[in-house]
């Protein structure tokens, strides 16, 4: 009873926490805010996440996951894994063009460095739970591409507007340097996953991820 109590606790706090990042963004949110809209003690908000990061990092967490579990569905089982990696970036940043709320959360998350490493730590695990992984090489191969291509990824969203870059360019620009880069796959197998991301983003239906957004911590 008391487990369950918990858990409901902290669904309560990250969706509050998540609702007051698409308000304000992460400078304009305090703990006290937090707990204030959660209607418990700072101090109790403390017990469960001392810091603020330590909430980012659990709402990138589940963010970006709920994205990548759409992905993983039945219905984009037979889809090239670097063409889902390529949808998958682009949903995430198309997300924060469209909606002024998840921009301000999108923009937290890639302005900070721990969030970004996270960013890096999902996909990797992905690629694990994708099976393909051991066929791609080391970590010593693969952590660095994945940290370059986040980070550099990152900055090309951030200054979208100075450099005139729409999200599925972004997501090009970060897939192919992954792939031939640090993966080295010849152009011919990038050209094909490039387009392959592209029909599945033609097909996509975005307004299923807001969605799965909005309630993912109800």
């Amino acid at each position: 009873m008391a487990r369950q109590k918990n858990m409901q606790r902290r669904r309560n706090i990250l969706r509050n926490t998540f609702t007051l990042l698409r308000k304000n963004g992460i400078n304009n949110v305090s703990l006290q805010m937090i707990a204030d809209k959660s209607e418990i003690s700072k101090s109790l908000l403390q017990s469960y996440y001392p810091h603020k990061n330590k909430l980012i990092i659990e709402i990138v967490t589940n963010f970006m996951s709920t994205i990548l579990q759409i992905l993983n569905s039945d219905k984009f089982q037979n889809v090239n894994t670097y063409a889902k990696m390529k949808a998958f970036i682009y949903i995430l940043l198309e997300m924060g063009l469209r909606d002024e709320g998840i921009s301000n959360v999108l923009e937290s998350i890639l302005k900070d460095p721990d969030s970004t490493e996270k960013w890096g730590q999902i996909l990797d695990n992905w690629l694990i739970d994708e099976g393909v992984k051991d066929d791609l090489g080391n970590d010593m191969q693969l952590k660095p591409g994945l940290a370059f291509i986040v980070s550099g990824g990152a900055n090309l969203f951030l200054k979208r507007q100075q450099f005139e870059v729409k999200a599925e360019k972004i997501s090009d620009i970060m897939v192919k340097t992954f792939m031939t880069t640090f993966l080295d796959f010849p152009d011919e197998r990038v050209n094909e996953t490039l387009k392959e991301g592209h029909e599945l983003i033609e097909k996509f239906e975005i307004d299923e991820v807001f969605h799965a957004v909005d309630i993912m911590f109800s």
